[in-house]
């Protein structure tokens, strides 16, 4: 119980904390605009990357599992 009364008085002093923030100061310089750019450039490149391949290794399982279903229909009609 001792732990959840300071787990929940911690909880209030941070949110506490957090909005009570009046007025905040900053500058972002040119160099930081193109450092989010070039970061949500390599997140879209890196995603389409990770489809591609778990696309390309899905077809692959699939096209292996029909491929061998198509092969034993085969088989079955030539003993036939």
């Amino acid at each position: 119980m001792k732990s959840n009364s300071i787990l929940a008085i911690s909880l209030i002093f941070c949110c506490l904390l957090i909005f009570s923030a009046n007025t905040v100061y900053a500058y972002l310089d040119p160099a930081t605009g193109s450092m989010i750019v070039q970061a949500v450039i390599a997140a879209v490149a890196a995603i389409s990357v990770s489809i591609g391949i778990f696309w390309s290794r899905l077809r692959s399982f699939f096209s292996r599992l029909l491929g061998r279903k198509n092969d034993r229909k085969e088989n079955d009609t030539n003993n036939s």
